[in-house]
C-alpha cells in the first residue's frame, strides 16, 4: 500500500464537509485533485469510502471506520513532531548528574535545581553518585 499522509488529511476534510467543493476550499486545492486524491486512497484500501450522487456524499462504514483511524493517525504524527521539537529544544528529556558523596549539595545546587524543573517539568533529572 502506498497510502501518505496527504491522502488521509484530504480524506478526513471531505468527510468532515460532506462537500467536494467546501474541502478543497478549506484544504486551498482545486476540486479536480482533490477527487483524484481521493480515488487514489479508494484504490489504494480497495473500498469505496464514499457513497456520491450529484447531490450529496455520504460516508460508507469502510469511511466511518477510516476517518476514525485517520483522526487517531494524523494526531499521532502531530504529537510526534511536537514531541521532536520540544527535545530539540531541550524542553523535554533527560538531565543526568553525577556527583560524588564529598562533594557538598549546597542551596546554590538546590535552588538550581529547583529553578531548572519549573522552568522544563517536561525534563526528568537523574542523579547519579559517581565513586573517586
Amino acid at each position: 500500500m502506498n497510502i501518505e499522509l496527504r491522502h488521509l488529511r484530504y480524506f478526513v476534510a471531505v468527510a468532515e464537509e460532506l462537500h467536494f467543493g467546501r474541502a478543497a476550499q478549506r484544504l486551498n486545492i482545486s476540486q479536480p485533485p482533490l477527487s483524484q486524491q481521493i480515488i487514489q486512497l479508494e484504490t489504494e484500501t480497495g473500498a469505496r469510502l464514499f457513497n456520491r450522487t450529484n447531490r450529496s456524499v455520504q460516508l460508507t462504514a469502510a469511511g466511518q471506520q477510516l476517518l476514525s483511524d485517520a483522526r487517531a493517525i494524523l494526531l499521532q504524527v502531530e504529537q510526534a513532531a511536537d514531541r521532536a521539537a520540544r527535545l530539540h529544544r531541550g524542553e523535554e528529556g533527560e538531565l543526568r548528574i553525577g556527583f560524588t558523596s564529598s562533594a557538598p549539595f549546597t542551596a546554590v545546587v538546590s535552588d538550581a535545581l529547583f529553578r531548572f524543573r519549573q522552568r522544563w517539568p517536561q525534563v526528568h533529572i537523574q542523579m547519579q553518585e559517581i565513586n573517586t
